[in-house]
Parts: structure tokens; sequence; C-alpha cells
């Protein structure tokens, strides 16, 4: 048996460390406040999996004028990639920052606000999760430098096999919700069924998809449900950490 983890909003509760580095990184590149809320509408409903690219879409919204549901209708066409975001700004006049720049900016107030980050996945159930499989590991969007304070942090480390992050992912276009971060894990793991990967967004499912797909594979996509994710379907739902147990047994 093995069982992957995603991180954010999974293991970890990020809502007060990366959700806050958007609307910071949103407010700072365009000089506008802005909601919170809406910011992560976006987000979530264009299945916008790394939180720099989040930013991006952020500052098209708040910089194009248009209302919340007007926005949506005309960024949907140009959603699917990063590349398609730079796209809407040149068709809609919107000056986007160099993102190498907005990286640096957006990791700088992740370092202010990672204090607040709490454990999701209480250290006990990892323990039995990690005594009942044959091997567990993470298959993340954040970058190393951000996953190493906090796993050293919570001292997570020796719950995982292997670790995916953010820097092992060569292109943009090769992050969740391609199938190419899973592939990678699984050149250092020998695959052993039943695989459940964990999850709480649509790139999540979608990488498991694409994984099962084409390697003729199946693997079982586990939902961490929050109340921004409740519309995803899976093959099992978890509403509460420790529910994982069960599904183990």
């Amino acid at each position: 048996m093995i069982v992957i983890f995603d991180v954010d909003g999974v293991l970890l509760d990020v809502s007060k460390s990366y959700h806050y580095s958007i609307k910071d990184t949103v407010e700072f590149f365009t000089g506008k406040e802005t909601n919170l809320e809406e910011l992560l509408d976006i987000k979530f409903t264009f299945n916008i999996n790394n939180d720099w690219d989040a930013s991006i879409a952020g500052i098209l919204y708040t910089q194009s004028g248009l209302l919340l549901e007007d926005f949506k209708d005309e960024f949907r066409k140009f959603s699917s990639s990063l590349e398609d975001f730079y796209k809407f700004s040149i068709v809609y006049g919107v000056k986007l920052p160099e993102y190498e720049n907005l990286v640096d900016y957006f990791e700088n107030r992740y370092k202010v606000h990672r204090e607040r980050e709490e454990l999701i996945f209480l250290k006990e159930v990892l323990k039995q999760v990690k005594e009942k499989t044959d091997y567990t590991g993470v298959i993340t969007g954040r970058p190393f430098e951000d996953l190493d304070y906090s796993f050293k942090k919570f001292d997570l480390y020796k719950y995982f096999d292997h670790i995916i992050t953010e820097d092992d992912i060569p292109e943009p276009h090769l992050r969740k919700p391609s199938s190419y971060p899973m592939k990678m894990f699984f050149e250092k793991i020998p695959y052993k069924e039943p695989v459940y990967y964990i999850g709480d967004t649509k790139a999540d499912k979608l990488m498991v998809e694409s994984f099962n797909e084409e390697e003729n594979k199946n693997v079982k996509f586990i939902l961490n449900q929050t109340p921004h994710n409740k519309d995803i379907e899976a093959d099992m739902v978890l509403t509460k950490p420790e529910e994982i147990k069960e599904i183990l047994i």
C-alpha cells in the first residue's frame, strides 16, 4: 500500500499563510486594496494550483476594472495556462510584473505569514498511516525551501519516504494537473496497489486521472474536503483527517 499526500490544504492549513501572501502580492503590484475571498474565488474557480500564478490572476482581475463575475467570464478562455494569463494581459491592457519579481515578493511575504500555519493531519495520524503502508510520500507545488521550513518546524520528514516539490518540476506546464509529478514519484518508489493520493483541488484530481490513463494504473483519489472544494468528485472523501484510518484498514 502507498499513500501520497498533497501539503497545502491537506497536511497544513495555509489559509493564514499562502492565502494572505496572494493578497499581499496583488496589492503590492497593483497599489489597490483587494478582497481575499474574491481572489480565492478566482484561484479555486479556475483550478490555479500554484499561488504565484494565482497572484498573477489576482492582478489581472484587480487591474481589469471588471466586476468579479464579468472578469471570470472574460478570463475563462485564458485560464488554461500561465502563458494564457499573459495573453489576457495583452488583450486587456494590463501591465504585469516580471514573473521572477513576483515570485521573490510573494516568497518574502510568505516568510512573514508562515508562522501561522497549523497541522491538519496530526502527527499521531501520520504515524498510524506510516505504520500501515509500504511507502508514504508527498507531491506538492510548494518550493522546497517552503516545504523544508514547515517540515522541520512540525518534524514531518520522518513520516515520508519520498517527496516531490516545485523545485523538481522543470517547466510550469508540467506542474499539476499534469501527470508529470506523479510519474516522477514512481521513478523512485515502486508502484504497488492499492495507491491513494490525498488532495484538495481539481488539479490534484486531474493529476491522478491523467496518470492513471497514461500509465494504465489505478491510483485512488481521496478528497480532503474543505468549504472551497465540495463540488469535486472523488473516490473517497475525508471530512476530518482521522477518517483516513478507516479507509486504510
